[in-house]
């Protein structure tokens, strides 16, 4: 939605909002509450920006914390829409904003702390903060183990493994994106285990006699989503997401999953608990 933005710095070729005083249009632009003054030496669509982070943070979206659609804006402070798009990227830069696909941008409520440690759970990681949890399982396939996914779990590459693509919600918004890889081998029937469990991975594994797994070891990062990930997460390709490559261990310390994790970076923050 906000992706290669071209706008000229102070708006130079836009029409000039009528002052309001029935004389010809001025300098400065006084719409809904927002000032905007050309030729300031602050550009225009940050002048926008800044109006908008301090309704922000007075609370002034409402309830549902939806700002106006482009059109809307551009009306309000008399510019177009590009500039818009520029203030708006500065607030998603800034965190304050997300844009979600097909219903428009919405205050930022905080990000929510992602605890990564040994013993790392969805479910448990939000319920202790009072979140809503859902998830869903996309697909599971059994597929030959690329070398990366072969050497993360022990096994020669070109061993069958089963990926299964999941998507957890925190208070019905999307956060986390993930595929993992298990080996088939030892857990033959994992899809349909999945199934029993609604889902479940760590019901499913328990079938399994896994009864308990911990972390190995996390790698993070972050990337420009591609159109998948985004779908998925339902944000667009200019907002960068957060990613945790990963191996969970059974008690013995033999590798059961290796997965990356994409996280929407305005929604979560990370933190790495100190192994006790």
């Amino acid at each position: 939605m906000y992706a290669a933005i071209e706008a000229d710095w102070n708006d130079n070729t836009m029409k000039l909002s009528d002052s309001g005083t029935g004389g010809a249009p001025d300098t400065m632009s006084d719409l809904g509450g927002g000032r905007v003054e050309r030729g300031a030496g602050v550009a225009v669509w940050r002048q926008i920006e800044q109006t908008l982070a301090a309704e922000i943070a007075a609370r002034g979206f409402g309830e549902d914390g939806r700002l106006p659609s482009e059109g809307e804006l551009a009306k309000r402070f008399g510019v177009n829409r590009h500039t818009v798009r520029r203030a708006m990227l500065g607030l998603a830069a800034q965190g304050l904003v997300s844009v979600e696909q097909g219903r428009g941008t919405f205050v930022q409520p905080g990000a929510i702390d992602y605890q990564i440690g040994r013993r790392t759970r969805f479910t448990e990681n939000l319920r202790q903060q009072s979140h809503v949890t859902s998830g869903k399982i996309f697909s599971t396939a059994r597929v030959k183990a690329e070398p990366v996914v072969a050497k993360a779990l022990g096994l020669r590459a070109g061993t069958f493994v089963y990926r299964v693509e999941s998507l957890h919600e925190a208070d019905g918004v999307p956060l986390t994106y993930a595929r993992s890889w298990y080996p088939a081998a030892r857990f033959q029937d994992l899809p349909e285990a999945l199934v029993r469990t609604q889902g479940g991975i760590s019901a499913a594994l328990a079938e399994f006699g896994v009864d308990d797994y911990s972390r190995r070891w996390s790698r993070i990062g972050s990337m420009l989503p591609d159109a998948d990930i985004a779908r998925r997460l339902n944000i667009n390709r200019q907002q960068p997401v957060l990613w945790v490559e990963n191996v969970d261990v059974d008690p013995a310390g033999v590798p059961i999953k290796y997965g990356i994790t994409h996280f929407a970076a305005d929604r979560v923050q990370l933190y790495v608990e100190q192994d006790q």
